[in-house]
């Protein structure tokens, strides 16, 4: 009975350790805008999917929704909803969308980052929604693609945003 119960004892505390040493907020953060950089750096993803006017590549369990409006579409993945805009009037060079995101925000910008080359500028940011969520914002040119996160796997949503967002082509 005792080794039982010392069995238990030990498992909850495994399960308390192991929860523990997840990664913090601030490292999903740190970690996610680190990816969403080296995959604005890297190689552009081939599109695999055509809706509306534009190729775009979605990774592994995105879906895509066509709307009437050509410059936003609704995107899907585990039951979380991501927000794709394309100005197709915007290059690859283009500022607008951070222009307007840096006059227009009345969010708390808990960090942002620019990403600029010769040929393209993007960004990544992460606003305090509220309490217990964040927005999400990733850009490439006249592309964005946002959605709201409740703290989990920051870090490989913003890396996925950004192979989106860099993917689209009209």
């Amino acid at each position: 009975m005792m080794k039982n119960w010392m069995l238990i004892l030990t498992a909850l505390l495994s399960i308390f350790i192991l929860a523990a040493c997840g990664k913090s907020l601030e490292e999903q953060i740190d970690t996610g805008i680190e990816s969403a950089k080296a995959t604005f750096e890297g190689e552009i993803q081939e599109p695999n999917t055509t809706v509306g006017k534009i190729n775009v590549f979605l990774p592994s369990g995105y879906t895509i929704e066509e709307s009437e409006d050509e410059s936003n579409y609704l995107l899907k993945k585990d039951g979380k909803e991501f927000i794709l805009f394309v100005n197709e009037n915007e290059g690859k060079d283009s500022k607008l969308l951070y222009d307007l995101f840096k006059e227009n925000t009345g969010k708390e910008i808990i960090k942002e980052e620019t990403i600029e080359n010769e040929e393209e500028f993007g960004f990544t940011a992460v606003l305090k929604n509220d309490e217990n969520s964040y927005e999400l914002i990733v850009n490439s040119g006249g592309v964005k693609v946002s959605t709201l996160s409740d703290g989990h796997n920051i870090d490989s949503k913003l890396e996925e945003m950004m192979q989106i967002a860099r993917s689209v082509n009209l």
